[in-house]
């Protein structure tokens, strides 16, 4: 008899558990890799670097009605700065599907300059933020 409620409870737990991880699979996408958001930080820089508003407003998309004129203002601000050897610094404000950066990185005359902007997580890929809130 002791056996049998044994079993009957281990039965009971490892489908409770298996159910809860089914459930946690079901409601949570995957979680934003960073990998890919150190190469979305380099397609962005390449942009600025060959001044392709294009390419920015790709980067993206899916995006909001104002990402061609953001991407205007990024290049304006931005565009021709060196696309090598710089520094990445993400914000730890931000929640997990949004990563505010800062490239530290020379301009077209070799200056010191910081670029700042920021990445949305979204159907499993980092995509430039050209909302209002572009600049992180």
């Amino acid at each position: 008899m002791k056996i049998r409620s044994l079993a009957a409870t281990l039965t009971g737990c490892v489908f409770l558990l298996l159910l809860a991880l089914f459930l946690s699979a079901c409601t949570s996408g995957p979680a934003p890799d960073p990998g890919k958001r150190d190469a979305a930080v380099a397609s962005v820089m390449q942009a600025l670097k060959a001044q392709d508003k294009e390419q920015l407003v790709k980067l993206a998309q899916p995006g909001p009605q104002t990402a061609d004129s953001n991407a205007q203002l990024m290049l304006s601000q931005w565009g021709g700065v060196k696309d090598s050897g710089y520094t990445i610094a993400y914000s730890s404000d931000s929640p997990p599907d949004i990563a505010g950066v800062r490239v530290n990185t020379k301009d077209r005359s070799g200056n010191p300059v910081d670029v700042q902007f920021s990445l949305r997580w979204n159907d499993n890929s980092w995509l430039l933020n050209l909302g209002p809130d572009f600049r992180g």
